[in-house]
């Protein structure tokens, strides 16, 4: 069975992309937890799988690596030439930090449920479909932007601590406050969760005298192609991290 289901996807019988992703098992994760063999990934899908079972796919695989300090050979700026996006513009765009679901505020579509959304400008409005200006929406919020009253109006951070992440902003009356830009704070969740722990451990640490623990998680990597909440994961630890996604709401 696993022969001819493997044999299946190789041949393409099934077509060779959904939504331009490859038909195939797409999976993010941090290169710290690869060096360490520890953490989880995330699939383009929105499942976690342990690195373990990451690394043993990898063995039978054609990987892909996003380098995000670095230039690479990858079409990713189309400009006017294309109005939709390439296949490597869908890979790049789900290894982006924050890639796995629709950028619209709180949606967790993922990202094989997404379409690409020209950001900063519609196609039609002379926009780009280069990857700087693309951003991962799905059909519904997709078809919500607009110049019109409760529609939206996106663009992309070009600096500071969102730098590169699409914002939102629900259209208000013309006589009323323009409302806040606000980003999808999901993807944050991980890293959220690993601050305050961070605090806690430091906190602890300081009250009791005790050295910080040695054995802490290294820091993050410039290779890296995501954040992760490194199991286990009580429900304690559930519980932190949905407080702090409401907080940041």
């Amino acid at each position: 069975m696993a022969a001819l289901l493997r044999a299946v996807f190789r041949d393409g019988l099934l077509g060779t992309s959904h939504r331009g992703l490859p038909v195939q098992l797409i999976i993010k994760a941090d290169l710290n937890d690869l060096i360490r063999e520890s953490g989880i990934g995330v699939t383009a899908t929105g499942s976690t799988l342990p690195i373990d079972e990451v690394i043993r796919l990898a063995a039978d695989a054609q990987q892909y690596l996003a380098v995000f300090a670095d230039a690479t050979a990858l079409p990713l700026y189309l400009g006017r030439a294309k109005r939709l996006a390439s296949q490597a513009q869908r890979l790049m765009s789900f290894a982006r930090p924050d890639g796995e679901v629709c950028s619209a505020p709180d949606c967790d579509q993922p990202a094989t449920h997404v379409e690409m959304h020209h950001a900063v400008a519609d196609f039609a409005d002379g926009g780009l479909t280069d990857i700087t200006d693309l951003a991962p929406a799905c059909p519904r919020h997709n078809r919500m932007v607009g110049p019109k009253r409760g529609q939206f109006t996106t663009g992309v951070y070009a600096d500071g601590p969102d730098a590169g992440r699409t914002w939102w902003r629900r259209n208000s009356d013309p006589h009323a406050p323009p409302n806040p830009q606000r980003v999808n704070r999901r993807p944050d969740i991980g890293a959220m969760f690993k601050r305050e722990l961070e605090q806690v451990r430091a906190r602890i640490h300081s009250d009791t005298g005790e050295p910080p623990d040695t054995d802490a998680p290294p820091g993050r990597d410039t290779l890296h192609l995501t954040e992760t909440i490194p199991p286990p994961f009580s429900v304690v630890e559930a519980r932190l991290a949905l407080m702090l996604f409401e907080n940041s709401r």
